[in-house]
């Protein structure tokens, strides 16, 4: 069905309420109320044929809890919607709470280690190699001088063997502690080692991973909804102990429908995949349901020979709470008769809810875009690419209103961009 004719009307109106708005028309002037048309077409569809078929969510989810704990909150009741990851109940977790501060300052610790090596010596650090350097060097020139003197004494026979002896064991003292400084300030110029670094950093990066362990079984003491939807049930209340596995509460999506409908075989190799669905549905006879074939199983029931077909919906939320729900008695118009002419309207000009079915016609007036309105009653059939097929007094070509139809009267003048 081509939309070029609706969005042409719908910026006809804009135009009309624009204009009055900046008062060129007035009330007086006004020649009905605005609304939005589109013509009726004559187009070849295939023959419905009604089967009867139960409502169930897109998706349910028996959440359960991954670890043991006792619940201290269950802020979701039965029939409440939730948002995805949205918390629906809330196991103890004092005792992890207190192994993640220990674990996260143990984190610091090892960071701090890690930052030290990587620095590399400070110069204050430095200096105090080189100052020891210095003193032993200064010591290793004492202990070698004092030597000579006494050599030079016991030549004179003024010293004797013993202090020649000492004078030498505190010279290879002396130069020992100078080997020993210079080899520290040499460490401390070329900085930790890499085996150090690496080791430090593993220690860091065990106990990242021991801090994320702890987060992930906090995670797990605070249990979400898995996606959007409602609670049907709860399995559980404040206070109770929940084993690992245990369920905690039901979780159906209801934005999203599936219409499951039993076909016979004979029917069957007529439909396709994808195809438009008019639904008829007891629960919310006021709205105009329109669905997608989303798939043929392909095994039938063996008792009766009849295949489960899959059918799409998009639910409706009237004051945060969802039109259709799970378990409904729905009526599936699937194509499966002969193709042939059919007449139909966009699915927006049908007005439900009251006896029958209708739509509204406009009869022109000699005025341009002016007309009145009349009801006119009409059967439903199937459902092809946003339009619907109708039977009764209707000929292609007419407009019917699909924009403000819903506070029309009959007999009631409007205004109208065809």
């Amino acid at each position: 069905m081509s939309t070029a004719i609706p969005r042409c009307a719908r910026l006809g109106v804009a135009i009309f309420l624009a204009t009055a708005a900046r008062g060129g028309l007035s009330a007086a002037d006004s020649p009905g109320a605005p609304v939005v048309v589109a013509p009726v077409e004559q187009v070849e569809l295939a023959g419905a044929q009604s089967f009867v078929g139960t409502v169930y969510p897109a998706r349910v989810s028996d959440v359960g809890s991954a670890v043991d704990g006792r619940v201290v909150r269950m802020p979701v009741e039965n029939g409440q919607r939730v948002s995805a990851g949205e918390p629906i109940a809330e196991l103890l977790r004092g005792l992890l709470e207190i192994e993640r501060s220990g674990a996260a300052a143990e984190l610091e610790r090892r960071a701090q280690v890690l930052a030290e090596l990587r620095a590399g010596s400070r110069p204050e650090e430095l200096d105090q190699a080189r100052a020891i350097v210095a003193g032993a060097t200064a010591r290793v020139d004492y202990a070698r001088n004092r030597l000579a003197r006494l050599a030079r004494l016991a030549e004179r026979g003024t010293s004797t063997e013993d202090e020649l002896l000492v004078a030498q064991t505190e010279l290879s003292q002396a130069e020992s502690l100078l080997a020993g400084a210079r080899a520290s300030l040499a460490l401390a110029e070329a900085g930790p080692r890499q085996e150090a670094i690496a080791q430090a950093a593993a220690a860091l990066a065990a106990q990242e991973a021991e801090v994320a362990r702890i987060d992930d079984q906090l995670a797990k003491h605070t249990i979400r909804a898995p996606f959007a939807g409602w609670v049907v049930e709860r399995f559980t209340e404040q206070g109770q102990w929940v084993a690992r596995g245990g369920l905690v509460a039901r979780i159906a999506e209801l934005d999203r429908l599936e219409i499951e409908v039993q076909v016979p075989e004979l029917a069957i190799g007529t439909l396709a995949v994808g195809a438009d669905v008019r639904l008829e549905i007891d629960a919310a006879p006021q709205h105009t349901w329109i669905g997608h074939l989303e798939r043929i199983v392909p095994q039938a029931d063996l008792l009766s020979r009849s295949f489960p077909v899959k059918v799409l919906l998009e639910n409706r939320v009237v004051d945060g709470e969802p039109v259709l729900r799970g378990g409904l008695l729905a009526r599936a118009w699937l194509p499966v008769g002969k193709t042939g002419p059919a007449t139909v309207v966009p699915k927006d000009a049908l007005v439900l809810g009251g006896g029958q079915p209708l739509v509204y016609v406009v009869e022109a007036a000699t005025t341009p875009g002016v007309g009145t309105v009349r009801p006119v009653p009409v059967a439903l059939g199937t459902a092809r690419a946003g339009a619907v097929e109708v039977r009764g007094d209707l000929q292609a070509g007419q407009l019917v209103v699909i924009r403000g139809n819903e506070r029309l009267r009959p007999g009631v003048q409007v205004s109208f961009t065809p």
